[in-house]
């Protein structure tokens, strides 16, 4: 029998080490963490933006998220030389999975060392 289905969905990986990362979580602490976020092992952290229409926002909270909540050596620090940024699109946090009827992006920062 044919197979009436086919999958297009995929892992969520890190863009940095392209390991499976764990489903966002809400993120504790700080006035600045609305977003659900979490980690990977490689040492980068992330943010979800569920519409992809709050880039800003999610990036800010992931780049405090890599300064441990410290405002001020957040917005000390330059892309490129003190951080690398990645991006993960149309994440489905339902499904945990990439799908590309999705919206939702993931903002990566891994700070450097």
């Amino acid at each position: 029998m044919p197979k009436l289905f086919y999958d297009r969905t995929l892992p969520a990986c890190c863009p940095f080490c392209g390991k499976k990362i764990l489903r966002p979580v809400e993120v504790a602490g700080g006035q600045w963490y609305d977003f659900a976020g979490g980690g990977c092992d490689c040492g980068a952290v992330f943010a979800h933006d569920p519409t992809a229409r709050n880039g800003g926002a999610v990036f800010l909270q992931a780049l405090l998220m890599a300064c441990d909540g410290d405002m001020d050596q957040a917005m000390s620090l330059a892309e490129g030389e003190d951080y690398d940024v990645g991006y993960v699109q149309r994440y489905n946090l339902d499904l945990h999975r990439i799908d590309p009827n999705s919206f939702g992006t993931l903002y990566f920062i891994r700070r450097r060392a």
